[in-house]
């Protein structure tokens, strides 16, 4: 059964990629949507037979058992997996709650990892993978350090594994997107600045996303703005990107 698995794909980001994914290979056997919340997933689903919500907390231990045990029983072929979910707690390290920071990681980092190492095994020559980062990969964010650091992680990952897989014909992309309107967006948490993030149109994000999965790239940063953000960040020290960042953040 040749199949897309989507992380996230109940709402938001993972939303749009499901859309964009059932237009662009109406050909998969099915798509199978990832979320925590399974309300969002009946909803998105209920129009759709090929569409297979899996109800799945990606910070619990026995998710990623019972999501091998799917696949295994439904001879899974993944040709597209979109490793997508993400969560965000923007506040000082200090004041934010510690359960809050924990589970960033969990989902952001140790959950992508585990993702992976469930679902390559059902890959095959000509799949790919795209991982959803964040701009805020390349720098350390004061005000938003965990999930910083979390994106920063899944950057990491996927480059090396874009090197790793590429012997199996499975190319691994990492997408590192800007602000777009979605339930984690905390703008209102951040000064209006020549730093303030312009919203992404999320199709064209989606899009270009998976053009360049395609093409076998190993990175995609939407728009002229954000690789802009990128360079800024490459050309100079950590601890300076990190001041001049953070001083975006309402104190």
């Amino acid at each position: 059964m040749k199949i897309a698995v989507i992380t996230g794909g109940g709402s938001g980001l993972g939303a749009v990629y499901l859309k964009t994914i059932r237009r662009r290979y109406p050909e998969l056997d099915e798509y199978w949507i990832i979320d925590i919340q399974e309300e969002k997933l009946k909803e998105v689903s209920k129009d759709d037979s090929k569409i297979r919500p899996v109800v799945m907390n990606l910070s619990e231990d026995d998710s990623f058992e019972h999501l091998n045990k799917l696949l295994k029983d439904n001879n899974a072929d993944i040709r597209i997996l979109i490793n997508n979910a993400g969560v965000e707690t923007v506040a000082s390290f200090e004041e934010a709650p510690e359960r809050k920071l924990v589970n960033t990681v969990r989902v952001n980092s140790e959950a992508v990892m585990r993702i992976d190492k469930t679902c390559i095994p059902f890959m095959h020559e000509g799949s790919f993978i795209i991982h959803t980062a964040s701009i805020y990969a390349y720098s350390p964010v004061p005000g938003d350090a965990v999930y910083a650091a979390s994106k920063a992680f899944v950057r990491s990952l996927s480059l090396a594994l874009h090197e790793e897989l590429k012997p199996k014909g499975v190319n691994v992309l990492v997408l590192s997107p800007g602000g777009m309107k979605t339930a984690m967006d905390r703008s209102d948490l951040r000064k209006k600045s020549i730093l303030s993030m312009p919203f992404l149109d999320m199709e064209e994000v989606a899009n270009g996303a998976l053009d360049s999965a395609e093409k076998g790239k190993a990175s995609y940063v939407p728009t002229f703005y954000y690789r802009l953000y990128t360079t800024f960040c490459k050309l100079f020290p950590s601890s300076f990107t990190a001041r001049v960042i953070g001083s975006n953040y309402k104190k």
